[in-house]
């Protein structure tokens, strides 16, 4: 057996249910997220006591700073920094950190997946070979929008952080031994 706790198995089986909710809706649920916090708040303080109560609270209000800071305001409902949140609550700080490392380079793989898949590289090239790089060609010949409609077109976070989770959750000690933390 891999040697799970019992933070690490629940944060596994909720992220994954809500992973897959994401995937469909497009919606991370409130009726998932903030019951997971408080079961993670809970479980820590019946395992680490007050001090794991206090570290558990932390990182569930790390877990939601970091993820609402850079988001605009009005446009979101915040699913994803609930859920982040929950994590932490889970987890605990630096869980929670390898979680936000591993779903930031997936997120980021998937945005330029989907940026690349797109454009139209065969016209970009002919541009540079046929026209000495003019880019007032090569914005003739590109069609914008399909572009913005990708841009604009709505990523579901779930299944990313739910690999994030599971990346942390199976590689913590192995990432934060190669960042040079022992």
């Amino acid at each position: 057996m891999l040697g799970l706790d019992f933070n690490q198995i629940a944060i596994l089986l909720i992220v994954t249910v809500a992973a897959i909710i994401d995937f469909k809706t497009k919606k991370l649920l409130n009726v998932i997220t903030f019951p997971a916090a408080v079961v993670g708040v809970i479980s820590n303080a019946i395992t680490g006591g007050l001090t794991g109560c206090l570290w558990s609270i932390f990182a569930w209000f790390l877990g939601a700073v970091i993820m609402v800071y850079p988001h605009p305001k009005d446009k979101l409902g915040f699913g994803d920094a609930k859920m982040m949140a929950a994590i932490g609550a889970f987890l605990g700080p630096v869980g929670l950190l390898v979680t936000i490392l591993y779903f930031s380079i997936f997120y980021g793989m998937i945005s330029v997946w989907r940026v690349a898949s797109v454009v139209p590289w065969k016209q970009f090239f002919n541009v540079f070979f046929k026209f000495g790089g003019n880019v007032a060609v090569l914005k003739n010949d590109i069609d914008t929008e399909k572009i913005l409609t990708m841009m604009k077109s709505k990523i579901a976070l779930g299944p990313l952080i739910a690999l994030g989770t599971y990346c942390c959750v199976f590689f913590q000690k192995q990432t934060l031994s190669f960042l040079g933390f022992h």
